[in-house]
């Protein structure tokens, strides 16, 4: 089993050495939301760098309408490729959970749609959904996603949006929302 981190401007004191020795491989760091990039980025990603960890990042999202998503897309790719230059190891993840959407009544299926395949279009083959099993089950319609990548937050001992939806391609679960120094360990 592999384990990563997600880390954003909340997590100032990172304890790089003791992700790599309690056998972390990588970081998935938020980039930025709206049109901001995150204050701490390219500090996360050198030292991410400087300890041999993997990079990912993920967006936070509050597009309510297609031409948005489209935007967000467009931004974060053209940030990513004027930082960093390349596709990012462990992908670009559009995170899709903010309570203001909830009474929007926009199709959020689609706004996640939208942001996918524009970032295909601009040229990254790893790009995924990242939303909390509530969201996944009852807002998002998983089977109108294709084989899009989903990472799944669900602070639970077993992985039951997995369990749920056999056929749907989740390629990571997020099991907690805190650091230990017992990890990794069986969740």
């Amino acid at each position: 089993m592999k384990y990563i981190v997600d880390l954003s401007d909340w997590q100032e004191d990172v304890p790089w050495e003791s992700l790599v020795s309690n056998g972390f491989t990588g970081v998935i760091i938020k980039l930025g939301e709206r049109d901001y990039l995150c204050s701490t980025l390219a500090d996360k990603v050198a030292q991410a760098s400087t300890h041999g960890l993997s990079v990912g990042f993920y967006y936070y999202s509050h597009a309510l309408s297609e031409p948005e998503a489209t935007h967000e897309a467009e931004w974060v790719a053209y940030e990513i490729q004027v930082n960093y230059g390349l596709e990012p190891e462990l992908g670009i993840w559009f995170d899709y959970e903010d309570p203001s959407i909830l009474d929007s009544g926009v199709d959020m299926t689609t706004i996640c749609n939208t942001f996918v395949n524009r970032v295909h279009e601009l040229g990254y083959s790893q790009v995924g959904i990242y939303s909390s099993y509530n969201w996944l089950t009852n807002y998002i319609r998983v089977s109108d996603l294709g084989n899009v990548p989903l990472w799944v937050a669900q602070y639970n001992s077993q992985d039951d949006f997995s369990l749920e939806n056999p056929s749907a391609n989740v390629h990571l679960w997020q099991f907690t929302d805190k650091f230990s120094e017992e990890l990794p360990y069986d969740a």
